[in-house]
């Protein structure tokens, strides 16, 4: 098809933009690279059943909020994809992308809220491959980055110290900023979950294998000290926490927003508290290593802890250590059907903190919860639309969501991730309490 002239309409969740179709089709038009209002000369690299794909050829009426990139491997490298984007403008548009998601499952939701840190300097963990990272849409020829613009200054000393070609081949993550209780301000493990590297590295100290702590129950776990990471993390709201777990593993990258994330929670628990509510009794369903239970635990009698990976439901254990608590290391799934019912009813909880993967929670997990009349859930999300679902089986169970924040984890990305306050504020009917 020959090239034809569009006006981008908005934003779609992933960061692409969205035009109507041109040729009556009914197929929608997705473009990388424009932003809402842009007027384009641009052809379809890609026809689809529902929806074609587009490539930007030249920009003819460009947006005020267009903006030179700062970044020398923009639009090569597979990471940032609105660096085109002044960062007020990303925000807004991600604000609507998170509206138009929740309003397409039909629900009615307050204002939303950014929570926002630093646009640059942000991103504490990084995955490289065979030194470099990966391109947009491709699976070989890394580029071999010296500096990035949205890493942390402890990641870009790392980057520049050690060269390219010296780096280890495979897949390798660096963890770093100036948080981490160590001399080295860089934790780094390669593909082999060894800790170890073909190349030179900078290493963090070794810390007390935690296995010596872990119960029984979750033995068969594996920690290696080289990528045993402690850091203090320290919201404006609540006591500071030092959180252990292994860089091989999922923790979040920006840690900045994570603390300001942190005190919204404790906001919340503070609000429940201050009507009168005895805080007895939390659940924190996918909890990783703790990361929320450890503030939690400072304000409930007891935390209950879920989290199917073994090896960071034992990082918890460490991290809760002296703290009245229970843990399950098994699957949400199978938590919720063989515990769930049993533990509300022994010891109702006030609170329920889920944090699923980008599926959302299991079907189970959002069965339970529909029908343990929990009074408050606070559901922190990387998926707006896997949230938006689940929200949408809660609101029909009685709850209603009285806040809604867009975590502004990752700017400069189209990806996004939410964190929504639930109350149970009536009872379907036929239902009671």
């Amino acid at each position: 098809m020959a090239d034809f002239v569009v006006t981008a309409e908005k934003l779609v969740f992933g960061g692409d933009s969205l035009a109507e179709p041109q040729d009556g089709s009914g197929k929608v038009l997705f473009l990388p690279g424009l932003i809402p209002g842009e007027v384009a000369k641009v052809e379809i690299i890609s026809s689809h059943k529902d929806y074609d794909r587009g490539k930007m050829l030249s920009i003819l009426e460009p947006s005020p909020h267009r903006i030179e990139p700062a970044c020398p491997y923009y639009t090569q490298c597979g990471g940032c994809n609105m660096l085109h984007i002044s960062p007020d403008f990303q925000v807004q548009l991600r604000k609507q992308v998170l509206q138009d998601i929740f309003q397409r499952e039909g629900l009615t939701i307050p204002p939303v809220e950014a929570i926002r840190g630093r646009d640059f300097g942000y991103r504490c963990r990084m995955q490289l491959t065979d030194g470099g990272l990966q391109q947009r849409g491709m699976n070989k020829n890394p580029i071999p980055i010296t500096q990035c613009p949205c890493g942390t200054e402890e990641i870009n000393n790392w980057l520049q110290q050690v060269p390219p070609q010296q780096r280890a081949k495979g897949r390798i993550q660096l963890f770093g900023d100036q948080r981490i209780q160590s001399q080295h301000k860089v934790l780094f493990a390669d593909s082999g979950a060894s800790g170890s590297s073909s190349g030179p590295k900078i290493a963090g100290k070794t810390n007390r294998k935690i296995k010596d702590k872990v119960k029984h129950r979750f033995s068969g776990t594996t920690f290696s000290p080289a990528t045993t990471c402690s850091l203090q993390l320290s919201p404006a709201v609540g006591q500071p926490k030092l959180i252990t777990f292994d860089v091989r593993g999922f923790f979040q990258s920006n840690l900045e927003v994570l603390e300001k994330a942190i005190s919204l929670v404790i906001e919340y628990v503070q609000e429940i508290k201050a009507k009168g509510t005895k805080l007895a009794h939390a659940l924190d369903i996918y909890s990783g290593a703790g990361t929320i239970s450890v503030f939690l635990a400072d304000y409930f009698d007891t935390i209950t802890l879920v989290e199917h990976n073994r090896d960071a439901i034992a990082f918890a254990e460490q991290n809760l250590l002296g703290k009245n608590h229970q843990s399950y290391g098994i699957s949400g799934e199978k938590w919720a059907k063989e515990f769930g019912a049993g533990i509300v009813e022994k010891n109702p909880p006030q609170l329920a903190f889920v944090d699923p993967p980008r599926s959302g929670m299991e079907k189970a997990v959002r069965d339970f919860l529909t029908s343990s009349k929990i009074p408050h859930i606070a559901y922190l999300s990387c998926d707006p639309a896997t949230q938006a679902r689940d929200c949408k089986a809660l609101i029909q169970a009685g709850y209603t969501i009285r806040k809604l924040f867009l975590l502004d984890f990752y700017p400069n990305t189209g990806h996004m991730e939410t964190l929504a306050f639930l109350e149970q504020t009536h009872f379907p009917m036929g239902d009671s309490k």
